[in-house]
């Protein structure tokens, strides 16, 4: 039984990774929005944590993917990467070393 799980696990964790590959070769941003959408339900669907590559790459608030420099911001202050959206105007702090 725990075998199968982690097998499910594993697989959802691809799809994942496919989703984010498909989401940097694709131009248009209602595929890149609906693939996010389709990533964070089968990492809730899935109890599978989403990579924090990936997670640091979109927004928390909207749901958006991050290009930075066309709908984001990226500064570093105080020993932290800040990120602003620009769709919605949140703040992302992460810690940079």
């Amino acid at each position: 039984m725990n075998k199968k799980k982690n097998i499910i696990k594993q697989i959802a964790l691809e799809r994942i990774h496919i989703l984010f590959d498909l989401i940097k070769k694709k131009k248009y941003e209602n595929y890149k929005n609906r693939y996010i959408k389709l990533a964070l339900d089968i990492g809730m669907h899935y109890k599978v944590r989403i990579p924090l590559v990936y997670k640091h790459s979109i927004c928390k608030k909207c749901k958006t993917y991050f290009i930075y420099g066309i709908n984001s911001r990226v500064r570093i202050k105080n020993k932290c990467k800040v990120i602003t959206c620009f769709n919605c105007g949140n703040i992302l702090h992460i810690p940079y070393k």
